[in-house]
């Protein structure tokens, strides 16, 4: 075999290898929520405020994966024109998905939207911007909750329900208390079946102490199972400043 050849197949396959980082990307992170806000102010292209948004909203993208925690908020131009904007992405995906998934973001959350603000969500990253300060302020207005289609067994519930609600409470004191405002972790419900439950919670950067723990708390009250209604193996409240999730599989990305 020549050296040629070998170096032809070794470039093919860099090729194919780069192509397909994004192919799996857009196939496992999903575009969860995308909100243009119809109670703002509209924009006009060209105007000030769209300018200083562009620019707001490149520099959300192009920097936050190069910050320590993933997460950068940032204002950009004055007076009625002034832009408040923040990216965050999920606590356990690398700095190239979330390059990857804030690029799509960025992509996403302007179309068919001239609204002065919008949100954009994805399962490992989010975007929001406005042209009021919202820093540091708990947004739970507009929770969406999904939910697994399969159900704990009858004779389960109440144990499963004290299992994993105890996980995320858990994980919401260690995760508010953090510089990441994130927390990932197991609890093994069943042995005899290999039952594990994987919970993760998450808040934005700029939530204080306080308000990231009283936002996940309130976050898990809004769970299907912990009011009783569903007793699903798995379920989520995505919210715009804070998420929690719990599973029967492992859905982390470490």
């Amino acid at each position: 075999m020549s050296m040629d050849y070998l170096i032809s197949i070794l470039a093919f396959s860099l090729i194919i290898s780069l192509l397909l980082i994004p192919t799996a990307f857009s196939q496992q992170s999903d575009l969860l929520n995308k909100v243009c806000i119809t109670t703002s102010q509209n924009y006009t292209q060209n105007s000030t405020f769209s300018k200083n948004l562009k620019n707001l909203l490149d520099d959300l993208y192009t920097k936050t994966p190069h910050q320590n925690h993933l997460f950068m908020d940032e204002t950009t131009g004055q007076g009625p024109d002034k832009t408040y904007g923040l990216a965050l992405c999920r606590g356990d995906v690398s700095p190239d998905y979330c390059d990857f998934c804030l690029y799509d973001a960025r992509c996403k959350i302007t179309q068919r939207c001239y609204k002065k603000s919008a949100i954009v969500m994805y399962d490992y990253c989010q975007v929001k911007y406005s042209d009021v300060n919202f820093f540091g302020k708990i947004d739970n207005t507009n929770d969406n909750i999904l939910i697994n289609y399969y159900n704990v067994s009858a004779n389960q519930t109440g144990k499963f329900k004290d299992a994993s609600i105890g996980l995320l409470r858990n994980l919401s004191k260690k995760a508010s208390q953090s510089k990441n405002k994130f927390g990932r972790g197991e609890k093994l419900f069943d042995k005899k079946e290999n039952v594990t439950i994987y919970g993760m919670v998450q808040c934005t950067q700029d939530l204080s102490y306080d308000s990231c723990k009283k936002c996940l708390d309130g976050a898990v009250t809004k769970l299907p199972i912990y009011k009783g209604e569903i007793y699903s193996v798995g379920a989520r409240v995505i919210g715009w400043s804070c998420t929690v999730r719990y599973e029967e599989y492992s859905f982390d990305q470490w």
